[in-house]
């Protein structure tokens, strides 16, 4: 059989195919489609393999699959590139005769084909990749949430291989391993854009004023209860930067706003702040409190001397702003007043020429 005629009785049973009753259903539906969708990228996969065609073949196999599927939008040649890849990512996935078992089993059903192509090219790492998929499923985060999430590199942030807390020692395993997952080391601040000399309080200030972008750097779960909480020990009154509440967890979730380096005071005063929470604020049905000290850098040798044999859970995490750029090149950046000159300095000239420009009419 001749290279035509080969592709030619391949591109019948193709189409065929994909108008079964078996693979076909209605293309708009999001698991059938990805279905058919790494049907075609396998085939392709399968002949190229088989016949030595190059990527020629794709060029034309999407101009007879529109051809012959006109109202179907997905068959572009950028499209078949990456229903190949698809294919070629996760070829464990099988194609029999208990499709609709495949589909509600497998999380890459699950998520929108736009959810896989940015994944496909952002994300080399399959463990990372089947890691992305899962947490858009369980977040429901949508495709621009997702590229938010792989650009702060919350992959690599929360399996970090050393993460400074006591959790395990002070949490039972499965919620231990839960408050593990929900901790990140950096937190990504970028969004609040504050200058280098930001007080504690104008950073908790900005993150409240952001709650929106805060909440979702934060992840899934975290309800925001109020900032400046107060609570008292003995005579004397002390106020919680933030409180959230964990819905997963069914914890309060203390944190702790640093601006300088981690100091071991720091963890003997959030564990008094916790001992409190629990005893006046936390329900029976609550697991314990957990608080979380957010710092501008840390030793972690030093965090974890100063977090044992403490009772209550803590966790010790870096957080990075806008500003924490290399010194060669944020001295090259204006500041803060110079900005504000500058704009002044603007708004003057244009009155000028405004002025200028009436005089002559």
């Amino acid at each position: 059989m001749t290279p035509n005629k080969q592709y030619k009785s391949w591109l019948a049973e193709l189409k065929q195919n994909i108008s079964t009753v078996r693979l076909q259903t209605s293309l708009q539906v999001n698991a059938n489609m990805l279905m058919v969708y790494w049907y075609v990228g396998k085939q392709i996969l399968e002949k190229q393999e088989v016949h030595g065609w190059g990527s020629g073949v794709i060029k034309q196999l999407a101009v007879d699959l529109r051809k012959s599927f006109p109202d179907t939008k997905g068959f572009s040649e950028r499209n078949l590139v990456y229903m190949r890849q698809f294919a070629a990512e996760y070829s464990n996935v099988l194609i029999t005769q208990t499709v609709s078992a495949q589909i509600q089993s497998s999380s890459l059903f699950k998520i929108s084909w736009s959810h896989h192509t940015l994944l496909l090219d952002k994300i080399e790492d399959l463990e990372a990749r089947l890691w992305y998929i899962e947490q858009s499923i369980q977040n429901g985060w949508s495709v621009r949430v997702l590229d938010y999430q792989i650009s702060t590199h919350l992959y690599q942030r929360q399996h970090k291989k050393k993460k400074t807390t006591n959790f395990h020692l002070t949490l039972p395993k499965e919620q231990s391993d839960l408050a593990s997952q929900i901790l990140n080391d950096p937190y990504n601040f970028e969004f609040l854009q504050i200058g280098q000399d930001v007080s504690e309080r104008e950073l908790e200030t900005q993150l409240t004023n952001h709650i929106q972008q805060f909440l979702l750097e934060l992840g899934a779960g975290f309800a925001y209860v109020g900032r400046q909480f107060k609570l008292k020990l003995g005579r004397k009154e002390y106020f919680l930067d933030l409180l959230f509440y964990h819905l997963h967890l069914r914890s309060f979730i203390v944190i702790e706003l640093k601006m300088g380096e981690f100091e071991p005071e720091f963890a003997g005063k959030m564990n008094a702040y916790l001992n409190t929470l629990n005893k006046d604020y936390k329900n029976a049905s609550d697991n314990p409190s957990i608080g979380i000290i957010l710092c501008n850098s840390k030793d972690e040798v030093e965090v974890e001397y100063a977090l044992q044999g403490l009772p209550h859970p803590i966790g010790v995490s870096q957080y990075k702003t806008m500003h924490s750029l290399p010194k060669n090149l944020r001295d090259k950046l204006p500041s803060v007043k110079q900005l504000k000159d500058a704009v002044k300095e603007f708004n003057q000239l244009q009155k000028k020429h405004l002025a200028k420009a009436k005089s002559k009419r």
